[in-house]
């Protein structure tokens, strides 16, 4: 703006014509510019954003870079979702993980992403999603070692597990231990990376791992671990440390945590049958983890 005009009616066109300029820059930001259900034009579909939540790992299922992208599995799940709800923006954001839980009971998110499997307990505060993968268990031990059959083999070897407490393979242990009192397993309880619980196998400060097949995969490509070896469970095994082998979204227990899972399962159901779930399982697992179609008719709760 020239400083020699002296007009007040420029002045007022000029000003007028700024706020304009600047009403429609905000309007072109981008739907993540706002947090709720809004549309500018009459003639414009009202977009919400949804607040989801992860906790960053583990890979190939989830992760985040240096500069806070996400990546992996669930994440190109999660958005080939919202590719086909344009009623919907996404907002992900990253969580310790049992802030995931307490952040979706307050309201704070309505959307939780970390390859979850099902629970009674969860089921109770929160709704499901239909399935996305399907995991597959595998003992982890030092190379070299007679591969592992059975928790009962584990136990005969007075072989250690490092493990975080809470977790669904830490459970299984504790529910063993519980139900063998003459067969114990001893628990080492950490909060350490996997990849730091794969190097204690290594140099002998614990034994044994029971791990999900891709995660194993992932963890071997990325630290180069050389002294490792995995033996799949049995299907009598894999029941004792988990009958629910499907990953979910998870939900608020509320009228609107219902109404955004049938949307989304509406869109998995899609991405089931027009072979997308399958292409990024294969992508990231070089397997078939697509739960049966018929996991895509009926929600689990």
């Amino acid at each position: 703006m020239r400083k020699n005009i002296g007009k007040n009616i420029l002045k007022t066109l000029t000003v007028a014509a700024l706020t304009l300029t600047l009403a429609v820059s905000s309007t072109g930001c981008g739907k993540k510019a706002s947090a709720n259900t809004e549309s500018t034009d009459e003639n414009t579909p009202a977009v919400t954003t949804i607040h989801a939540v992860t906790g960053g790992s583990p890979a190939p299922y989830i992760t985040v870079n240096e500069d806070g992208l996400y990546s992996g599995y669930d994440i190109e799940v999660l958005n080939a979702v919202f590719d086909k709800l344009p009623q919907y923006d996404l907002d992900l954001k990253t969580a310790d993980f049992d802030a995931i839980f307490t952040g979706l009971t307050a309201g704070n998110y309505q959307l939780a992403v970390n390859n979850f499997s099902y629970r009674e307990e969860r089921a109770e505060s929160y709704y499901f999603s239909f399935p996305y993968d399907e995991i597959t268990y595998v003992f982890v031990q030092r190379a070299g070692d007679k591969p592992l059959t059975s928790l009962q083999d584990a136990t005969d070897r007075g072989y250690k597990i490092e493990s975080n407490a809470g977790g669904n393979v830490t459970n299984a242990i504790e529910q063993w231990n519980r139900e063998n009192p003459d067969s114990q397993i001893e628990i080492i309880y950490s909060e350490a990376d996997l990849s730091v619980w794969f190097e204690h196998i290594e140099d002998g400060t614990a034994d044994f791992r029971i791990d999900d097949l891709p995660i194993y995969n992932a963890y071997l490509d990325e630290f180069g671990f050389k002294n490792l070896q995995k033996t799949e469970l049995s299907d009598e095994e894999t029941a004792k440390i988990s009958t629910a082998l499907d990953a979910y979204f998870l939900f608020p227990k509320s009228e609107e945590g219902k109404a955004l899972r049938d949307d989304i399962d509406a869109a998995l159901k899609e991405l089931q049958e027009d072979g997308t779930l399958l292409q990024l399982s294969q992508k990231y697992f070089g397997a078939d983890q697509v739960p049966d179609a018929s996991k895509f008719e009926t929600p689990i709760n």
